[in-house]
């Protein structure tokens, strides 16, 4: 027996069971115009009977405004996109307006159309853009279709945006290891030439090689390797790290995501994480904390919400939330990072007869000895 798709009620077929003109139905709905109390009470009774649901973007078109805020992303998929469109969710839920997603997943020279296009062709009450860095064509998009636009992770001089310093963050990550003794470090990060977006990975792998300079220390060509977004790239990648014939003894990760695969690939080499390889990634998605990732921590939930409330005030709306401050980055130190293996020979307080129980003592007491040193970095806001 096939399954029978039921297709959604329309305006239409609440006009006909209620007998009167699609316009008429129009008019009950959005209080545009009198109509009478008999004509109301039908209308309403068809739309109940049928289970008629408006759509609310085409309700908004006909009389001339929206109920819905559009939200335009790449990566939808990703656990960092998640964590700031749930801030901004909490937001919108107290509003009036609904979210609509738009998910962008080409760079910009493949791009269907442009951010300015977008907008103009949905017609919503606002706009919200992540990591998604507008142009002076989208500029003009933007200005023609009269709607609000607020910017999360995307620099602009001319419209609101909360940025964070990529590059501070990376040099933040990089300096821990080098604390710790590493000397050998490798980078992993995304695939600059095909990068959807703001230059995130990029401007990391930029503090990486700068923390490196102000150390005087060598990164060699083989241990900066950039690759499509993904896990699974990741791993490959770090597969091929960690099989040199002088591997690292630590790795910079651009993104959480990323930092899980160089762990699945020194687990498939058979390297101790942190006593062989230490890793530290980049955001501090929830699964960084339960696999004892160490990590640089941005405002990922926040900023979100403060994009959310940002735009209600832009609608003429009064939210009851708060404006929360965007709080600077910060290394959150956890079981992934440790003293580089061939320096913890030198460290006094390590006796050659102290027991593997002991030893890791030692390296959690290290690593909790780091995580109060650890300095924040102050944000950079547009």
């Amino acid at each position: 027996m096939e399954d029978v798709i039921e297709r959604p009620v329309t305006i239409a077929q609440v006009a006909r069971d209620a007998g009167v003109s699609i316009p008429t139905v129009s008019r009950v709905m959005n209080g545009s115009a009198p109509v009478a109390d008999a004509t109301r009470r039908s209308v309403l009774r068809s739309i109940e009977d049928l289970g008629y649901h408006p759509n609310p973007m085409a309700r908004g078109l006909s009389r001339g405004q929206s109920d819905t805020v559009l939200v335009v992303v790449p990566h939808i998929t990703e656990p960092s996109v998640a964590l700031r469109l749930g801030g901004l969710i909490a937001v919108l839920r107290e509003s009036p307006y609904e979210l609509h997603l738009v998910d962008l997943e080409r760079p910009v020279s493949k791009r269907l159309h442009p951010l300015g296009e977008i907008v103009q062709r949905n017609r919503p009450a606002g706009v919200v853009i992540f990591s998604l860095p507008p142009d002076e064509a989208d500029h003009r998009g933007f200005r023609d279709a009269g709607v609000p636009v607020v910017l999360v992770d995307a620099p602009s001089d001319e419209l609101l945006s909360d940025t964070i310093d990529d590059v501070a963050g990376g040099v933040l990550a990089t300096q821990h290891l080098i604390s710790l003794g590493h000397t050998r470090i490798a980078f992993v990060g995304d695939q600059e030439e095909t990068a959807i977006g703001v230059p995130t990975s990029a401007d990391r792998r930029r503090g990486f090689q700068r923390a490196m300079k102000d150390a005087r220390l060598e990164v060699s060509p083989q241990y900066v390797r950039t690759v499509p977004h993904g896990t699974e790239t990741a791993r490959t990648v770090a597969e091929d790290l960690l099989r040199l014939d002088q591997p690292p003894t630590a790795v910079v990760a651009a993104s959480d995501v990323q930092a899980f695969g160089v762990l699945a690939a020194a687990r498939d080499c058979g390297i101790r994480v942190p006593k062989d390889l230490s890793v530290v990634g980049f955001d501090d998605i929830y699964a960084a904390c339960l696999t004892g990732l160490t990590t640089v921590r941005q405002p990922l939930e926040i900023s979100g919400r403060r994009a959310g409330l940002r735009l209600l005030d832009m609608l003429g709306h009064r939210p009851t939330q708060e404006m929360p401050d965007l709080p600077p980055l910060k290394l959150v130190v956890r079981d992934t990072t440790g003293p580089c293996p061939s320096s913890t020979a030198q460290e006094p307080m390590l006796a050659v007869s102290i027991g593997a129980a002991h030893t890791d003592t030692k390296v959690s007491n290290r690593l909790e000895s780091a995580s109060r040193q650890a300095q924040p970095i102050p944000r950079r806001k547009q």
